[in-house]
């Protein structure tokens, strides 16, 4: 099976090897200019030898933008850390002012309970800006991707 496959590509390369040569041979790029005022454009002249033609080829390329990196977003492990030990903290305050004089009036759980959200919402918020960061980054080589455009019109030579 590997002989016959072997057999086949060298085949094809003999039969289409002379016709990618030949197409190499049949254009020429003749002329090649850079418009003025207008960063990126240029125009080639190509001749193409079997038809006795000549084509005016416009390419236009974006030109390149340096990457500006946003500083380094912070550590999602540190954060969850400090997050994780400001929240026992918050539990353990509580216990201690629950304890502190035994049949007073306990204090109020809901300051406790607004402060442990607050400090949710302050990580959740350190997540979503992490998150946009990657977008953003993510849009910006999008945007500065090359993209390349072209066309191409008949002229005489």
């Amino acid at each position: 099976m590997n002989l016959r496959v072997a057999a086949a590509a060298a085949i094809a390369c003999l039969a289409f090897g002379g016709a990618i040569a030949g197409a190499q041979a049949r254009f020429e790029a003749v002329n090649q200019d850079a418009i003025e005022g207008v960063s990126g454009l240029r125009v080639v002249t190509v001749r193409d030898r079997a038809h006795n033609t000549c084509y005016l080829v416009f390419v236009n390329e974006p030109a390149h933008r340096a990457e500006a990196r946003p500083p380094a977003p912070p550590d999602l492990e540190q954060v969850r850390a400090e997050r994780d030990q400001r929240l026992a903290d918050l539990v353990h305050a509580y216990e201690q002012d629950r304890s502190a004089i035994p049949g007073t009036i306990i204090p109020n759980p809901l300051r406790y309970e607004l402060l442990g959200g607050a400090m949710q919402i302050d990580y959740a918020l350190v997540v979503l800006e992490q998150l946009f960061l990657r977008l953003e980054d993510a849009i910006e080589r999008l945007a500065g991707a090359s993209r390349t455009a072209m066309t191409a019109m008949a002229t005489p030579c």
